[in-house]
């Protein structure tokens, strides 16, 4: 049940993370939705069950990767400031 739970709120998640324009919040969110799935009870047995609890926590690790995620910006004013620093 609350597999359940956080498979809804994270697609609702997406979908007002789309509305307002903010796509790599949504995919992080749809990829969390997928990760969720793999969490719900009696979905497998035995070894294969052991496979999606693993696949669940790669692709929870993706999800958030991709919501965190950030490019470093270097202006040419700091380069400029680093260079006559280390002179």
């Amino acid at each position: 049940m609350q597999e359940a739970f956080l498979i809804i709120i994270s697609l609702l998640g997406a979908s007002y993370a789309f509305w307002t324009k903010q796509p790599k919040t949504a995919l992080g969110l749809l990829i969390l939705a997928a990760g969720f799935v793999f969490f719900i009870p009696n979905l497998a047995v035995g070894i294969i069950s052991d496979i999606y609890g693993a696949l669940s926590l790669i692709i929870y690790l993706v999800g958030i990767a991709v919501i965190v995620w950030q490019k470093k910006i270097l202006n040419f004013e700091d380069k400029q400031d680093h260079e006559q620093k280390t002179e």
